[in-house]
Parts: C-alpha cells; structure tokens; sequence
C-alpha cells in the first residue's frame, strides 16, 4: 500500500519536529508553533495545494522549508513586516476615525500562518483598532510583503 502525498508530508513535518502535534486533514496539515521573533504561538496549516494533476509534483522539502523559513523569521524581518502592514493600513484609513488611539504595530497580534510553497498567509486581529477585522498579510517567497487585505471576521 502507498501513502498518499499527504500523509508524505505529514510524515516530514512531523520528522521535522516543527509542528506540535500535526495532523492532515481536509487536503491540508494542521499544527500549532511559536514564531519567537513574535513572541507569540500560532496555528499553522500547511497547503500542499493539492489537486489531480499536481499531486505526483509535491515537493514536501519546498514545503518543510517554507514552514521552517517563517518559524525562524528574524526578529528584524519580522519588525519590518509589522512597520509596513501598520504604515500601509494608517495610510489608508488616514481621515477615519479610530477606536482606540494605540499604535496599530502595539495591537497587531498574529494568530495563523497558511504555508503554500511559494508564499505564506499571516493572520493578525487588532483587537483594539479593528475588533471587527482580521487583517490578511500575503509573504512572498522571501518574506517580503506582497499584499496586505482587512477583512470582515465571517
């Protein structure tokens, strides 16, 4: 019997000790772990983004590395991905009144990673500034900031 590419990636994650307690689940792996340049613990679902056709193409180590690369962000990196979401956002509701008058870079609290193989999906609440909302920080490959989306908690 083989395992699916799934469970072949679950098996590297959980070799790789970076995941506590992974498990694979509706096409994705699901952990929690601490991204220390945060000081802050996460949920973590990793998205091989599988589908028919790709799924003989997987490349776990692509994907093991993504999930390492954002675990191990510097804290230098990871500041300046806070300093651009915080500027791009008081840009854009520049004239808008706020809730609470706190820098949005002391609210921005991320509470989940989505690792694809070629980019990585932030979550953050603002509870104070944007109790409402959940801001959606796109990575690029490199950790470089890509896109930045507020949204509307479903």
């Amino acid at each position: 019997m083989t395992s699916s590419p799934l469970e072949n990636l679950l098996a590297r994650i959980v070799d790789s000790g970076l995941l506590d307690e992974p498990v694979a689940e509706n096409g994705l792996i699901y952990g929690r772990a601490s991204i220390d340049a945060a000081g802050t613990v996460v949920t973590v679902n990793v998205d091989p983004e599988l589908d028919d056709d790709a799924a003989d193409e997987l490349d776990d180590e692509a994907l093991v590395e993504a999930v390492s690369r954002i675990l191990s962000v510097s804290e230098s990196r990871w500041r300046a991905v806070i300093d651009e979401v915080a500027d791009d956002i008081d840009d854009a509701v520049d004239d808008e009144p706020v809730i609470e008058q706190i820098d949005l870079r002391d609210d921005l609290e991320a509470t989940s990673v989505v690792v694809f193989a070629d980019a990585v999906l932030l979550a953050f609440d603002a509870p104070k500034q944007f109790p409402d909302s959940r801001i959606l920080v796109q990575l690029d490959e490199d950790l470089e900031v890509a896109n930045i989306e507020v949204r509307d908690r479903d």
